[in-house]
């Protein structure tokens, strides 16, 4: 557990307050490239059919315009549609496709308001958004995704350069501060608000992208893992879940009075002082943790634990 001075010193170098991210956080990642250059870039399993779009594509992978044949074309890429309905004959163009389209998932949904040391779950998918994106940009792909709470939801098509990124992260800072109006007002968490981005995603995902998906992944069931599994067939997608200590295993008791918590869907007593009933709570977190893991391994998704209490950039060699 970190120390409060500790949690100080991150919290001001992150020009974080830990509560609700801020543009200025997470440009912070921008300049921590450098040091996660260092870290081992995460690919696929190689295979004959792999998911990853080469850097140089060939003839017919990306369309670009029409126009009319000239002497020397591919007779192939005549466009015989437009052909016909112009008495002229017509030649597709092509461009190559020379980036990769990464694609970012974040799930704030108010399960994910939640932190007991140095941020809340949902501040740290942010500041993970904004590495990846970062990352991402620096090497030239493009960057897109979608960024949702249940209420609100944001689409953004992969775009080049810088602006491409901060598009993504206005938009995470402006969900998270509807997110946390409602956690505030104590609204109930609106149910599976991640299923309806993946839905989504389908729509809008080329094959051989980049796909993370940023969540506490409170919300899963066989139709999640069933989207996920069919993303992963012709994309590379790589899971990352964010989780607090307190939800592992709690702290020993500073008082014999029971502690109330409420998740947003129902209501317990936990007396802190009680070490059978801390060790119950702590068996029972790592049973669905094992569950979890093992629903993922059965459908062929690699699954990453990001903590909440621990500065993203210490985490950065551990995140496979």
């Amino acid at each position: 557990m970190l120390s409060l001075d500790q949690s100080r010193f991150w919290l001001d170098k992150l020009h974080s307050d830990g509560l609700q991210p801020g543009i200025q956080e997470l440009m912070y990642y921008r300049t921590k490239l450098p040091a996660f250059a260092k870290h081992r870039r995460h690919l696929p399993a190689v295979s004959q059919s792999g998911p990853l779009l080469s850097k140089t594509r060939g003839r017919g992978m990306e369309f670009d315009e029409v126009r009319h044949y000239q002497a020397g074309d591919d007779i192939r890429s005549i466009d015989w549609r437009v052909t016909a309905r112009t008495g002229k004959p017509h030649t597709k163009l092509y461009r190559e496709e020379k980036e990769r389209p990464v694609f970012l998932v974040a799930d704030l949904a108010l399960t994910q308001l939640f932190g007991s040391q140095l941020l809340f779950k949902s501040v740290q998918s942010c500041h993970l958004l904004a590495a990846l994106a970062w990352q991402a940009q620096q090497r030239g792909d493009r960057v897109g995704g979608i960024i949702s709470n249940g209420w609100m939801h944001r689409e953004h098509k992969p775009a080049a350069r810088q602006a491409g990124v901060l598009h993504l992260l206005h938009s995470a800072v402006d969900i998270h501060k509807d997110s946390y109006r409602r956690w505030q007002q104590q609204q109930r968490p609106h149910e599976a608000p991640l299923a309806d981005s993946l839905r989504r995603l389908q729509q809008l995902v080329k094959p051989g992208s980049l796909i993370n998906i940023i969540s506490d992944f409170r919300y899963i069931d066989e139709e999640l893992l069933e989207l996920l599994a069919r993303l992963n067939r012709r994309n590379s997608v790589r899971c990352f879940c964010l989780y607090d200590p307190m939800e592992c295993e709690l702290p020993a008791g500073y008082s014999s009075q029971p502690l109330a918590v409420f998740d947003g869907l129902q209501q317990a007593q936990i007396n802190l002082a009680d070490s059978r009933q801390r060790q119950r709570y702590h068996d029972n977190a790592k049973q669905r943790q094992q569950h979890q893991q093992q629903q993922f391994e059965q459908y062929g998704l690699a699954l990453t634990y990001v903590s909440s209490a621990e500065a993203l950039e210490q985490q950065w060699q551990s995140l496979r």
